[in-house]
């Protein structure tokens, strides 16, 4: 009895201990907030497909020091910058030529205008870009780790552009109307970048959404009204290259200046020498450019007021001989970009 008497308090004892353990504690697995949609690639594709959207993440790892809320701020802004940025290269990669070859007009806007427009439409910032931009941010207490998230909708996109085009060239048929000539080209040139943006963003029905003809038929009337004020009085002749000058004459016509065939009735004398250059073969294609000497002299005073060589775009064909003649015929709207300033003045 009596070493059961002791027998039993000590199994007790041995009943009640716990059991070892060698493992560590589990860290809290605190979250901020539950993981958001845009974290899973599954989920993010369903919700937001690429054909639809702009897609654009950052993601930064934090300290202790660290000011949460402002370093999301700045994370979900770069976020909207990836946006513009790939906005930007496809732009300026996938559309250049295209994009450039649908705004250019002979009568509207020349190269020298298209090329600097477009150039800055690269470098829109995405402010500029983006509206109705959903942003999200999320953070990741264990990885000490703050993602960001942004996302717009193209169609969102697209009909925004249409209406900034809609309400600048409506503007510039006012301007149009009561002569303010200068502010209604500016209006028209304000338009050039969000029709660029919206060929990009609406790929089917973007050009057409762009009131690309209407621009260029605006920008047709401002010079027609502009040089029925000021050159309608001046006869032009037009001498040289046989393949340009027609070309040259259409254009001087179309923007309703005076041509002569009469060199002693004229005010102004408009030379041009022009030869093919640049000629080269890729198997059975041929290139070459037309390379242009522009004189334009003031006939009363024999000042030569232009003086210019250029060099015509390059135009590719099966035979030689077609592209040289393609590219004369096409430096016409060159030529004119050169003199329009000087023939027109400053619209």
């Amino acid at each position: 009895m009596f070493c059961l008497i002791f027998l039993i308090p000590l199994l007790a004892s041995c009943a009640s201990a716990p059991a070892p353990n060698n493992k560590q504690p589990a860290a809290a697995n605190v979250q901020e907030t539950p993981l958001p949609c845009w974290k899973n690639e599954f989920c993010r594709a369903n919700s937001y497909p690429e054909n639809e959207w702009y897609l654009g993440f950052a993601e930064d790892t934090i300290s202790n020091k660290t000011n949460v809320t402002e370093f999301r701020g700045v994370l979900e802004q770069q976020a909207r910058g990836k946006i513009a940025e790939s906005m930007r290269m496809e732009v300026y990669s996938q559309k250049e030529m295209e994009t450039k070859g649908e705004l250019r007009s002979g009568d509207g806007l020349n190269s020298e205008t298209i090329n600097r427009i477009f150039a800055e439409t690269v470098k829109v910032n995405a402010a500029a870009v983006l509206v109705n931009t959903f942003t999200d941010s999320y953070q990741d207490v264990n990885r000490k780790k703050i993602y960001a998230f942004a996302a717009v909708r193209k169609a969102d996109l697209a009909g925004y552009y249409e209406q900034i085009i809609q309400m600048n060239l409506s503007e510039a048929e006012h301007n149009i109307a009561i002569a303010k000539l200068s502010e209604a080209k500016k209006n028209i040139e304000s338009t050039v970048q969000y029709r660029t943006l919206l060929l990009i963003v609406d790929a089917k029905t973007g050009l057409e959404r762009s009131q690309n003809e209407r621009a260029n038929e605006l920008l047709k009337e401002i010079a027609a009204v502009k040089a029925g004020a000021a050159v309608s009085a001046k006869a032009f002749f037009v001498a040289g290259t046989d393949i340009i000058v027609p070309g040259l004459q259409a254009i001087l016509h179309d923007n309703g200046i005076r041509i002569t065939e009469n060199q002693k009735e004229a005010d102004y004398i408009l030379k041009i020498d022009a030869n093919v250059c640049n000629i080269r073969s890729n198997n059975s294609i041929h290139y070459a450019n037309a390379c242009v000497k522009v004189i334009l002299t003031n006939a009363k005073t024999n000042v030569n007021e232009v003086v210019a060589s250029i060099t015509g775009p390059k135009e590719g064909g099966s035979s030689a001989e077609n592209v040289g003649e393609k590219a004369l015929r096409s430096a016409a709207l060159d030529v004119w970009a050169k003199v329009k300033t000087q023939i027109l003045g400053d619209l």
